[in-house]
């Protein structure tokens, strides 16, 4: 159901009920208030006719009594029936055509009273019997029957004065109702068409409202949010354009070049690695000087697999990783690092993350490259706080230090491959781990000033992978 239907349905229903509730009440009041009238009305007449026909009914006059009634009934035609009985208890005489009814004495008997009121249920309709005493200390008593012609008159005219005010107000009720609900939901209307335009992406666009009440002051406010999600998305559109044009022209070209240097430099390491092993043996060479010197062209060995790995980039293996445990990994391997740095390390909200989708393998270099770097930006000692969070559409791992930062002119060079200020860094570590988040369809970006930097690895709660 519409929202103006609604409004007009409500409102047409509070307008029948403030007049129900006003009418209803007055109607009744109308009614209690005849009733008491009436009431007045017949205890006056039984009292003053009484009064004239006691000498008669003493004396036994008939005749009188009945001429003293007829008199009444002629000029009161709400009275329906006059009787009265003698000193015995007796009915002496009567107004009823057709007989007095055999119980009439037990309708509305005074017993101990001298006046009393009793509503009869006739098929005449309802009846009020006004019984008095004649003579006090006697059975004589005096009954008029009154009915209530005059009230089912009056409400019947309250009744067509009334409805038509019903019917008017109900009319007018829905007339105002529905413009009412109009001035509400045509700019509704057009905020929710504004919307769809939003949900498209359509930017720029304007909701014409012109109003200047609350739904004017959201129509500006929607307009203004148009216009910035417009500029917002053109600038976003033109960062991510020549951002990714650049890294990928960057990554082509270095692809290019050093797939057949890491091809040139592989096969000579691969035959010095075997010399070194022979040279074990020899009795010039220690053993452990000849592990020493293996142990280190297994160093250059794994750059260079690295290396290839950044230029030619191998298929990614998803499966759970537990974040958790996969950083307690990363830290233990930079142990050394880390204490002779004399750095310490705090893990905040990590055992609460959820498992996400990855490769545990490339992860873990992401990690340990960010680590590594954290400690090198505090050559004299310090601290990394490592936090993660969590939400229903992403899982952050957050490597916090505080070193110096990194200079605002370079900032926009780190990801960049080669790109080092390290005498001895390659300057692929960060651009290797950049592509490994983007394989696993997520982000790594950083946020840095001269109190430290934070690096942020942002991956997704369903693996998106394209």
């Amino acid at each position: 159901m519409k929202l103006g239907t609604k409004i007009t349905i409500l409102t047409t229903a509070v307008a029948i009920s403030v007049v129900l509730f006003t009418l209803l009440p007055i109607r009744g009041i109308v009614k209690n208030a005849f009733r008491e009238e009436l009431e007045k009305k017949a205890v006056s007449i039984a009292g003053n006719l009484s009064d004239r026909i006691a000498d008669n009914v003493l004396l036994k006059d008939y005749d009188q009594t009945i001429k003293a009634f007829d008199e009444v009934l002629k000029k009161e035609r709400d009275l329906e029936y006059i009787f009265v009985t003698n000193e015995e208890g007796k009915i002496f005489a009567h107004t009823f055509s057709k007989g007095a009814p055999l119980d009439i004495l037990t309708w509305n008997p005074l017993e101990k009273e001298t006046i009393n009121i009793q509503l009869l249920d006739t098929e005449k309709g309802y009846i009020r019997d006004v019984a008095v005493r004649v003579f006090q200390q006697t059975g004589s008593e005096l009954h008029i029957g009154i009915r209530e012609d005059g009230l089912k008159q009056t409400l019947t005219k309250i009744r067509y004065i009334t409805l038509p005010i019903i019917i008017g107000v109900i009319l007018l009720g829905i007339i105002v109702s529905f413009i009412f609900s109009r001035l509400i939901t045509k700019p509704l209307n057009k905020f929710i068409e504004f919307t769809k335009v939003l949900g498209r992406g359509e930017f720029g666009q304007r909701v014409d409202v012109q109003y200047g009440d609350e739904i004017g002051y959201l129509a500006r406010n929607f307009n203004r949010l148009s216009m910035q999600l417009k500029t917002a998305m053109e600038k976003m559109e033109e960062a991510y354009t020549y951002t990714h044009l650049l890294q990928a022209e960057k990554l082509s070209s270095i692809g290019q070049i050093s797939a057949g240097l890491a091809h040139e430099l592989k096969n000579p390491m691969t035959t010095l690695k075997m010399l070194f092993q022979a040279f074990k043996e020899q009795p010039d060479m220690t053993r452990e000087d000849a592990e020493v010197i293996s142990d280190e062209i297994e160093k250059i060995d794994n750059v260079l697999t690295n290396f290839i790995g950044f230029v030619k980039q191998k298929g990614v293996h998803f499966a759970e990783v537990d974040l958790n445990s996969l950083i307690d990994k990363v830290l233990s391997l930079a142990t050394y690092d880390i204490e002779n740095s004399h750095i310490k390390v705090y893990k905040d909200m990590l055992e609460s993350l959820p498992p996400v989708k990855a490769d545990n393998s490339l992860l873990e270099q992401v990690f340990l490259n960010l680590v590594i770097n954290a400690v090198h930006a505090m050559p004299d000692g310090g601290e990394i706080r490592i936090s993660g969070k969590t939400d229903e559409n992403f899982t952050e791992v957050m490597i916090w230090d505080k070193g110096g930062g990194i200079p605002p002119e370079i900032q926009s060079k780190i990801f960049d491959p080669f790109f080092t200020t390290k005498e001895d860094g390659t300057g692929l570590g960060l651009s290797i781990a950049y592509n490994i988040i983007n394989s696993h369809g997520g982000k790594l970006f950083f946020n840095s000033t001269s109190k430290g930097t934070v690096f942020t690895v942002r991956l997704p709660g369903e693996m998106k992978v394209g």
